[in-house]
């Protein structure tokens, strides 16, 4: 690899050679871009920056859908000396209101987003009685297709200290983080990325992470970049819809880089249960990073032994430990080791905490991560910040290079997560065994969902506007129950009535925070009260741990009783034929809801991936027919099978 100072180095090395990336948009809906013609390209979206009057050192907000386009605006900040801000965009209030939380927190900035998109911010901002601030944000805003302008673009002097871009942690909406990253934080990284992964000479690169996402526009765009290697970006909302045409094209473009986090895999799984494995080679593929959020070690065997008779090794499983304040590779093991594991004693792996080994069926398995990547420094700490022996489980402190200075404009964030002599407390707290991490929970309280961290604090916010919650009386946990490879979503409510009267109140909790952020509630449990702290912390941990023992299990059964009852008779459709088939398309997306054709979608808690899936399903049987939002307006089968019966009639 090739030693550059900026990124921009990277670019124009990368634009003297044939390198290029190819943006998937559908099994056959692709676009090819040339390094050569994304400089091109950056350079011209500069030129019209610069010409609103952007200036070196500002921030630039982007929140735009297409990659192609995305990648062409981030260009054109490096380029310009601008500050990059990525932020996911989409049509959910959280979406909506992350959006506005960084813009406030970051002083404003400018926006680039296409058309549709500016009529939900505006309209957010509207039925958040704050039009004006919607009136600045569309006044300084930038169209994500721009028409050209005459003059040249101007680039700046840039040093390898100066910053690359700011990310901001996903469900960061109540306090922002926005972790800066350097030009020289970024390229450590990608030398030690390199190492790590023993790069051969012509990898070929394909995801559908986000770019918003540090896996998606670190580890498989500029990593990729700084080698001229060709890559391939799938749209996320593309695998949401289809995960199979994933696997399809990883062989068709030989493929041996790929990337998943759990709920990746197992989409992929449940697709090829219910269509059967794909006539595909997957033999090329060599690694498959494995990251995001805790990784669930039967989920990852379960993928390669499916996928073994299409030619996947057993060995591809790459399982790292990063996240964005490392510029996201913090541990890697040995590239092509494949998957290795320890079983420990459930309930031991506290501050301090000796690991107890453990082969019983109630042990937890723990996924070997590596030891840190390449002059990185790990250090697990007691509460204390002294350094613990191995087999010992303390918080896990990171150190290096590729280590961020700081969050952007938050002090408190700062004081927290700065700790020692340069040292940065990750949160999570974990072990060292034989010289690899393994990462044991949070110590804080934050919820892994889809590759994603989400606040509870965010989710109570939404979820407090519902019907018979008072204020502070509702706590937000995610639980990992025995065996699974995934939080479930559970919502805790302080309620002393009888069972049957908090149903209305369990179903419009799961309806708000399904409507406000695309997740699904898998359960919303009445209790006595929620145990708190001396300093009057919610103790979300304490009631996730009576969860995960079963303490709930008979008011959840009780209220699963009274939300379904077993002798409901099905109402009758006068679209019996087309409610047969959107009721099929419901089954195969999520067999195990037994949708009705009179339940409300969005009170069933359908997440968003599943959604996009249903969509998909009728576009395929209806062309051009509904949109995903028109769920919203006819959010039970017999309701969409009377608007399509009057749609197709029309």
């Amino acid at each position: 690899m090739t030693s550059f100072n900026t990124l921009a180095d990277a670019l124009d090395a990368a634009a003297e050679t044939d390198g290029e990336i190819g943006f998937i948009d559908g099994a056959n809906d692709e676009r090819r871009l040339s390094y050569r013609l994304l400089k091109r390209a950056a350079l011209r979206m500069l030129a019209v920056l610069q010409a609103e009057g952007a200036q070196p050192g500002d921030a630039l907000l982007l929140y735009i859908p297409d990659n192609l386009r995305f990648l062409q605006f981030y260009w054109a900040a490096i380029y310009g000396g601008l500050t990059p801000v990525p932020v996911a965009a989409g049509a959910t209030d959280a979406h909506l209101a992350k959006l506005a939380k960084v813009w406030a927190h970051m002083g404003e900035p400018r926006v680039v987003t296409d058309a549709r998109h500016m009529e939900r911010i505006l309209g957010y901002f509207e039925h958040s009685n704050e039009a004006a601030a919607g009136e600045r944000l569309a006044e300084n805003a930038l169209s994500d297709e721009p028409p050209a302008v005459e003059q040249a673009a101007e680039r700046a002097a840039i040093t390898p200290d100066q910053t690359a871009f700011i990310q901001f942690s996903s469900g960061s909406t109540g306090d922002p983080k926005g972790v800066v990253l350097t030009h020289a934080n970024v390229l450590a990284n990608i030398a030690a990325i390199t190492e790590g992964s023993r790069f051969g000479a012509h990898e070929i690169a394909l995801s559908w992470m986000p770019l918003t996402h540090d896996m998606g526009l670190i580890g498989f765009h500029l990593t990729l970049l700084t080698h001229a290697f060709n890559h391939h970006l799938m749209a996320t909302d593309l695998f949401a819809r289809r995960p199979m045409l994933w696997l399809d094209k990883a062989a068709e473009k030989n493929a041996t880089l790929l990337c998943s986090p759990n709920f990746g895999y197992r989409h992929t799984l449940r697709a090829i249960g219910a269509k059967g494995l794909p006539d595909i080679d997957l033999s090329r593929v060599r690694l498959i990073y494995n990251g995001a959020e805790p990784i669930a070690a039967p989920l990852a065997r379960e993928f390669l032994e499916t996928l073994a008779p299409v030619g996947l090794s057993p060995n591809v499983m790459f399982c790292v430990y990063g996240l964005a304040e490392a510029s996201l590779a913090a541990t890697f093991p040995p590239a092509g080791a494949g998957l290795s594991t320890i079983r420990v004693a459930r309930g031991e792996l506290g501050i301090g905490d000796p690991v107890r080994f453990d082969d019983s069926d109630n042990a937890i398995e723990l996924v070997d991560l590596g030891s840190p990547v390449a002059g990185a420094d790990l250090r697990i700490a007691d509460g204390d910040g002294q350094a613990l022996g191995e087999d010992t489980v303390g918080r896990v402190w990171i150190k290096g290079p590729n280590v961020t200075a700081g969050y952007y404009a938050n002090d408190d964030a700062n004081a927290a997560a700065q700790v020692g002599d340069g040292w940065l407390d990750t949160g999570d707290l974990g072990f060292v065994h034989d010289g690899d991490l393994f990462i044991a929970g949070r110590a804080k309280d934050i919820i892994f969902i889809n590759g994603a961290n989400h606040y509870p604090q965010d989710l109570e916010a939404v979820a407090q506007a519902a019907e018979g919650v008072d204020l502070n009386k509702i706590a937000a946990a995610g639980v990992r129950a025995p065996g699974a490879d995934a939080d479930e979503l559970v919502f805790f409510v302080v309620f002393r009535g009888h069972t049957e009267d908090f149903v209305p109140i369990a179903r419009d909790v799961a309806h708000r925070v399904n409507q406000g952020t695309g997740l699904a509630v898998d359960h919303v449990v009445p209790v006595r009260q929620i145990p708190k702290t001396t300093s009057g912390k919610l103790q979300r941990a304490a009631l996730a741990r009576d969860y995960a023992a079963g303490a709930f299990d008979d008011v959840i059964a009780e209220l699963a009783a009274l939300m379904r009852p077993a002798d409901a008779a099905p109402t009758a459709t006068t679209n019996a034929g087309i409610a047969d088939e959107l009721k099929a398309i419901c089954d195969e997306v999520a067999p195990d809801k037994k949708i009705g054709v009179d339940d409300d979608l969005f009170e069933i808690g359908l997440s968003s991936l599943e959604l996009a899936q249903i969509h998909e399903g009728i576009e395929a049987r209806w062309p051009d027919t509904i949109e995903i939002n028109d769920l919203f307006d006819y959010p039970t089968i017999n309701d969409l099978a009377a608007f399509l019966e009057s749609e197709t009639a029309a």
